[in-house]
């Protein structure tokens, strides 16, 4: 399996690390970097240096013990090094940009490469980071995590199915790809926790998220429901898919489970940063919610009229509640 990482992220991961561990009072990395990079300032002129930094950079990435991160995380999957041939890492600014995906879904350079790979029966994977990410102790759960997603989607098991439609209108499609978002990370960390190791999100909070998205499941229900969901082997993408958009089959997976206090959650849908607004469904870091509170009833309504099936509940992010209030005043 081949790895390659975007050469800006090495340079981030170097600089924001030695930056780092010389402001907590250990200069060791800082001085390190300068003793490399200082000569090359001195030997090699503006047009040359770029080359000379790159393998700089290259050498300190792997000296420093970022590049065995990866190639760790995978060694838990040997299934899956098996069916990969190239994994491309990309650097991005903001944690809601994270992920690992199917290298063909990036864009037309990615999926060449990636086809290159599959001739040979091999799959390309992309994963995004933010540099930060490499020094976080974190790290090994959000892997551990991602490419269980990865191993999930390239098990025929599974029959994971990235054109599946859902929903009869915009509303109803991003309820139910919430929904189904939730119910597969909640399975993935059962998984990862029932095999002994550590999730990247615990029970509890897999819990107060499930809840957030299933409204209308009874209190006295949620604990019942939610334990026959994590405590269940496996499931099918088809099966997931089932579950988001019938809340009375996710109910038919309730167990028994001992008296217990049930846990004070949200009673309305989390607005994660980078799911998509129901209206124009793009991904959005700038919710607007309370809508019921901050919108008059005539641009609610101007808004259902033109998305059926929409609530407030699901809120919108900022650019579509601007451009509606304009609609239904009858400006634009």
């Amino acid at each position: 399996m081949e790895t390659r990482f975007q050469p800006a992220l090495l340079q981030e991961v170097i600089d924001s690390f030695a930056e780092k561990t010389e402001r907590e009072g250990d200069p060791t990395y800082f001085n390190e970097f300068h003793e490399m990079a200082d000569p090359i300032y001195e030997k090699f002129g503006l047009d040359d240096r770029e080359p000379e930094f790159k393998t700089l950079y290259q050498i300190l990435f792997a000296k420093w013990g970022f590049a065995d991160i990866l190639r760790d995380g995978f060694k838990e999957f040997p299934d899956l090094e098996e069916k990969i041939g190239i994994v491309l890492v990309r650097g991005v600014l903001k944690e809601d940009q994270e992920g690992v995906d199917i290298l063909r879904k990036w864009g037309a350079v990615e999926a060449k490469l990636a086809r290159k790979f599959e001739e040979k029966g091999l799959r390309g994977v992309g994963i995004k980071l933010v540099p930060r990410r490499f020094y976080d102790p974190a790290i090994n759960r959000y892997l551990r995590h991602e490419l269980t997603h990865i191993s999930d989607m390239l098990d025929p098991k599974y029959g994971y199915d990235p054109d599946t439609k859902v929903g009869l209108n915009p509303g109803e499609e991003h309820l139910i790809l919430n929904r189904y978002r939730v119910l597969w990370s909640l399975h993935i960390d059962s998984r990862i926790a029932q095999s002994g190791k550590e999730p990247m999100f615990t029970r509890e909070y897999r819990l107060r998220e499930f809840r957030s998205w299933y409204r209308k499941i009874p209190a006295t229900q949620v604990e019942s429901v939610f334990e026959g969901l994590w405590g269940t082997d496996y499931f099918t993408h088809a099966e997931l898919v089932e579950m988001a958009q019938d809340t009375g089959r996710v109910i038919e997976r309730a167990v028994e489970v001992d008296d217990s206090e049930v846990p004070d959650v949200p009673t309305k849908p989390i607005l994660m940063p980078g799911f998509p607004c129901p209206l124009c469904r793009f991904p959005t870091y700038s919710w607007v919610e309370d809508l019921d509170e901050n919108l008059e009833p005539y641009v609610l309504d101007f808004i259902r009229e033109n998305h059926p099936g929409w609530d407030t509940v699901y809120g919108a992010c900022d650019r579509c509640v601007e451009v509606y209030k304009l609609r239904a005043a009858g400006v634009v």
